[in-house]
């Protein structure tokens, strides 16, 4: 587990899924995500897939009650970077729980992983996304019909982060 100010990190466990695909079938919040049936059996299979893996991270993000309120993953580790996505927070958690959940996903594929590279895709609809992922120091390498293709360093994500944290 990854504490923090606001929130801790934790691996997911199949007693997730509920909650997972509450925010994945979301109309409005998965709107920019591949599209998820609402299927807890499902669900609780991927989880068990995903738990026999040593090539991905799944958090669930709780506040300091323990409730959780959002899912980050980090996957697709390559020789010099790690790859974030499935950030979806609960309607109604603060900027500084959605900001700290952020933080400590990336803190953890730099820091535990020791990745000095992070990439992800992010949809070009998704203006809010890009323009919150640009603030914090990524960078636009490429592009595909649907998605932009970012990349941001370890030393680039820590200068544009000290503006936000308290």
């Amino acid at each position: 587990m990854l504490s923090g100010k606001f929130v801790n990190l934790r691996d997911i466990e199949t007693k997730d899924a509920k909650f997972v695909l509450s925010l994945r079938c979301d109309e409005k919040k998965s709107r920019y995500l591949h599209k998820t049936e609402f299927d807890i059996k499902a669900q609780i299979a991927y989880i068990e897939r995903y738990k026999k893996l040593d090539n991905e991270y799944y958090f669930i993000i709780e506040n300091k009650s323990g409730e959780p309120i959002g899912t980050y993953r980090i996957y697709d580790l390559r020789k010099d970077s790690f790859c974030i996505g499935s950030w979806l927070m609960k309607g109604g958690v603060s900027s500084e729980e959605m900001l700290e959940g952020d933080y400590l996903v990336r803190k953890f594929g730099f820091d535990n992983l020791k990745f000095n590279k992070m990439h992800f895709d992010v949809r070009k609809d998704n203006k809010k996304v890009i323009r919150y992922h640009k603030m914090m120091g990524a960078k636009v390498i490429g592009e595909t019909e649907l998605d932009y293709l970012f990349e941001c360093t370890k030393e680039d994500y820590l200068k544009h982060i000290k503006r936000f944290l308290v």
